[in-house]
């Protein structure tokens, strides 16, 4: 948990999600820490924040509307100069190198999870999926936003946010090497434009 890095620097954290069991594992992993049970894309949140931070899977909840209604909503919470890290998978270079997998099967600590995506919905830019365990004991149904560089950064630009830095694409651990996963670093230079 980013909490866990940033407490020791003596700099104040404010970890944001809608799901309360991810809080609570947070809680657990980062005692002390604060943390708020909202919707970081519409829901108001107290304090300016130098830096803004979605790192893990969680962009990969928002399509490009989330995203937009984020950048609006958390335009109280910073002010010039403030920086916004952003963690994302390219499924757009996925898709066009051929190395997206209709079915991908993981394995975890407890047997192995099927992936299937059941449906590409380009009107909402998101990919519907269903996991499944090998015990066959749940089902789980989602939509990943399908995300890429270019898309991010046009609508961060929109905002006022300058790409300062965009990370090399790290292949995931034993993967061919697939531009999977970014990192950028925004800052806020101006005001949004419409």
């Amino acid at each position: 948990m980013l909490g866990a890095v940033v407490a020791p620097t003596g700099r104040r954290y404010l970890g944001v999600d809608a799901n309360p069991d991810m809080l609570a594992a947070a809680r657990k992993l980062d005692a002390g820490l604060r943390f708020l049970e909202a919707d970081i894309t519409r829901d108001p949140i107290p304090g300016r924040f130098d830096t803004l931070t979605l790192l893990g899977n969680a962009l990969a909840h928002f399509t490009v509307r989330d995203m937009d209604g984020l950048l609006r909503a958390r335009r109280a919470n910073v002010r010039l100069g403030s920086t916004f890290v952003v963690d994302y998978l390219d499924l757009v270079a996925m898709f066009w190198q051929n190395t997206w997998r209709r079915v991908r099967v993981t394995t975890k600590v407890r047997g192995k999870i099927t992936h299937r995506a059941r449906l590409v919905d380009l009107e909402r830019g998101t990919i519907d999926l269903r996991a499944t365990p090998s015990t066959r004991r749940w089902t789980l149904d989602w939509s990943h936003a399908i995300w890429s560089p270019f898309i991010l950064e046009m609508l961060m630009r929109h905002h006022g946010w300058l790409l300062l830095h965009r990370s090399p694409p790290r292949p995931k651990k034993g993967a061919r090497k697939i531009p999977e996963s970014h990192v950028d670093v925004y800052r806020l230079e101006a005001t949004r434009r419409d």
